[in-house]
């Protein structure tokens, strides 16, 4: 997703060690921009973390953001932001980031980024939506990924604009009986992936990271082919849906619908995945995955006492060669609970613990920063 979202693993600060040392200074799925940024004046803060989740085990590291506002912009301006990340897991792997987030010309343009390296131990279950858990093998790969997103603000909520992506696929280890090893799987002998498309953004929250009301909506759709520099020729849209409803006294209801849809000959990296830190936790990211993919969840979010709150959560998806092969009676459900603890009450940012449970033994313990969605 656009701006705040990391990168497709679930990497994300998480229980922050550091302490919120200056003003302008919030999270957005990670570190980011605060509007409370006095006008003409910088930040610069480095703060080390530590999150868990199913993929990575123990993951820790260090982080900076600088956030500012070009000189004579006013106090309403959103400030500018550029962060900084490493981490390191349990799992041995490495995850270096670079996120700009950047203002022009008083809010009429808008460019956002994400530039990460991964050096990064995974598991392949296969493609499809009833791969067998016994069919898990293990690869290691060393990806470059990136994407950029220039947009433009049209009127009050919404910005247009263009989307690029670039990926270098690196598999440098398979397992030796695995079905990666013989190469005839897109992407498992590596290569490059490069995308252009469009991107649209419609935001009504009231608020960004606590929202009681509002939609944000997103849309996408990005062509890689070989004219634009890619070993692969397919096509990626996805949809992100989310609406917020308070119900009384700070108990908030939250929905969101996630549609991932792929033609062509995709590399199986960037196949749509179900699973992971944010839609039908419980379920490790990729433990299935196909061409296409459709999830939905909702979340009840109360307070409990001083800054502890709670969350139940529920969830329904799955994955598919195309449309047509969806099917009801195989649809997948995640369900959980969680407690969150507000670290920074002027932006409401909150620490979350997680645990989901998916069908059969698949179960996953969560703990990081910021709402699931």
């Amino acid at each position: 997703m656009m701006g705040a979202m990391l990168s497709k693993r679930g990497f994300m600060f998480a229980i922050l060690l550091g302490i919120w040392a200056a003003p302008g200074v919030a999270a957005e799925r990670g570190i980011s921009q605060s509007d409370s940024l006095p006008p003409h004046r910088a930040s610069f803060v480095v703060l080390p973390y530590v999150y868990y989740t199913p993929e990575t085990k123990i993951a820790f590291g260090g982080g900076a953001i600088c956030s500012f506002r070009p000189a004579g912009a006013p106090s309403s301006t959103r400030p500018s932001s550029v962060r900084v990340a490493a981490t390191y897991t349990q799992r041995n792997q490495i995850i270096l980031a670079l996120m700009p987030e950047m203002y022009f010309q008083k809010e009429r343009y808008y460019v956002s980024a994400f530039y990460g390296y991964y050096r990064y131990p995974d598991k392949f279950w296969g493609i499809g939506p009833d791969t067998p858990g016994d069919a898990e093998e293990n690869y290691l790969s060393n990806d470059l990924e990136s994407n950029t997103n220039i947009l433009r603000h049209m009127m009050p909520g919404l910005y247009v604009g263009i989307r690029y992506e670039y990926r270098y696929l690196n598999v440098t280890r398979t397992s030796p009986d695995g079905a990666l090893r013989a190469g005839d799987i897109p992407g498992s002998l590596g290569g490059p992936a490069s995308g252009l498309g469009v991107i649209i953004n419609n935001d009504t929250r009231d608020h960004v990271y606590q929202p009681s009301s509002g939609f944000y909506n997103q849309c996408y759709a990005v062509f890689f082919g070989r004219g634009i520099g890619s070993d692969f020729t397919f096509s990626a849209l996805s949809i992100d849906l989310r609406m917020y409803r308070a119900v009384f006294a700070s108990h908030v209801l939250a929905f969101q619908t996630y549609g991932s849809f792929i033609r062509g000959d995709a590399p199986f990296q960037m196949l749509s995945k179900l699973g992971g830190s944010y839609q039908m936790r419980g379920y490790n990211l990729g433990r299935y995955r196909d061409k296409d993919m459709v999830t939905a969840q909702v979340e009840y979010r109360f307070p409990i006492w001083w800054r502890f709150g709670a969350v139940g959560f529920a969830g329904a998806g799955d994955v598919a060669g195309d449309v047509g092969g969806f099917r009801i009676d195989r649809l997948k459900f995640s369900v959980g609970s969680g407690i969150r603890f507000m670290f920074d009450t002027q932006e409401k940012i909150n620490a979350r613990l997680d645990v989901g449970f998916g069908s059969g033994d698949n179960a996953g313990i969560y703990a990081m920063v910021l709402e699931a969605f």
